[in-house]
């Protein structure tokens, strides 16, 4: 009896954790996948411009045409150095779009967020690269 007790409560977890499950893992796969390619895109020469807009806005690409592409990977070349890490570090959904946010690393800033703004299509409409300020007490203790 013990063990049919036991199934049961096993078989009704299962099947309750399931219904909690997020149901926007296929929305937040496909804007990673454009934030990742973007960001190689503006910090290597491995992605054209053409690959790059394929996921873009209308009303992004009329203001991020291929010479805007290249002044971009200039200014951040220049500004921030080269690219030493990557992560992701948040997800937010809004009522019609959505806010994914790296932090990233270069060699001349040590944290950077680059946060990206998505319509519900999954069409990336608006970017932002934001150097973070760490104050002089956290960074002595994160070296220790």
């Amino acid at each position: 009896m013990k063990k049919i007790v036991l199934i049961f409560v096993a078989v009704m977890m299962m099947a309750f954790s399931s219904v909690c499950m997020a149901a926007d893992g296929g929305d937040l796969n496909k804007d990673q996948k454009v934030a990742e390619t973007f960001i190689s895109g503006i910090t290597t020469e491995k992605v054209p411009y053409d690959k790059l807009v394929a996921n873009i806005d209308n009303g992004l690409k009329k203001n991020f045409d291929a010479k805007a592409y290249d002044a971009l990977k200039n200014e951040v070349k220049t500004k921030f150095g080269d690219l030493k890490e990557s992560k992701f570090y948040s997800f937010e959904r809004y009522n019609n779009q959505d806010k994914v946010t790296y932090l990233t690393s270069f060699s001349q800033e040590n944290v950077v967020a680059i946060v990206f703004i998505f319509d519900k299509n999954n069409k990336l409409v608006e970017f932002g690269l934001l150097p973070i300020q760490q104050n002089q007490q956290a960074q002595e203790s994160a070296q220790q």
